[in-house]
């Protein structure tokens, strides 16, 4: 089942090259956005691609990733996807490291491709960076309490509170003693939802689930 999904996404997203490159990105957030569990973790993977990585170096750097343990496919799956949408180049390297490009292919066999590249490099494409553009979860941040200044305090105070690891109920008590706040939409009578500020807190990379609800570097910055 999973290896089904990574190629059904695969598959709707890979990009022909000649398009220009709005239309190459478009495909790529497309990609991104699919499912939203893996968005954090792509954002993070093309991120740390925009230098030169040895596949091997993905995988492990995509493992430390807290949003991992918490998704259904491997990392060699999440990269894949990214290579489909053309977020990321993979590249061919031979034993010395040294790109494997068109011209040294050119007139080999199968076997002798196989002999030649012995790993491969990983590098976010242009349409990947103009991508994951305003994803840094510092403009995301900024674009929240820009959004809702009337709940800046309240993000602060959950933010603040979890500089130790909280859980929901934590929060959710810590929000028991401050005002309600009123929902954004303005035909709705009900009151904002704790577990509504603390996912909005998460989509802006402010806060990150691992086993509790835990301070990223850029939420720190905000608390």
């Amino acid at each position: 089942m999973a290896n089904e999904t990574v190629s059904r996404i695969a598959d709707k997203s890979c990009v022909d090259d000649s398009r220009g490159l709005e239309k190459r990105a478009a495909v790529v957030k497309e990609a991104l956005h699919r499912r939203g569990s893996f968005t954090e973790i792509m954002y993070k993977v093309l991120d740390y691609c925009k230098a030169r990585r040895s596949y091997a170096d993905v995988e492990a750097q995509i493992a430390k990733y807290p949003e991992f343990k918490y998704v259904d496919q491997s990392q060699a799956s999440i990269i894949e996807i990214l290579v489909h949408a053309g977020a990321l180049k993979k590249i061919e390297l031979d034993k010395q490291n040294e790109e494997v490009d068109d011209a040294r292919r050119h007139g080999l066999s199968d076997d002798e491709l196989d002999e030649l590249v012995w790993s491969f490099a990983l590098e976010t494409t242009d349409a990947g960076v103009l991508a994951i553009g305003g994803m840094a979860p510092n403009d995301r941040l900024s674009a929240l309490f820009a959004k809702s200044p009337e709940r800046v305090e309240v993000y602060r105070e959950i933010l603040r509170a979890c500089k130790r690891p909280k859980t929901f109920k934590e929060i959710e008590s810590l929000l028991d003693d401050m005002p309600k706040m009123a929902s954004l939409n303005k035909k709705s009578s009900l009151p904002v939802f704790p577990s509504a500020l603390v996912a909005e807190l998460e989509g802006a990379g402010g806060l990150v689930w691992d086993d509790a609800w835990i301070l990223t570097s850029a939420g720190e910055s905000f608390a």
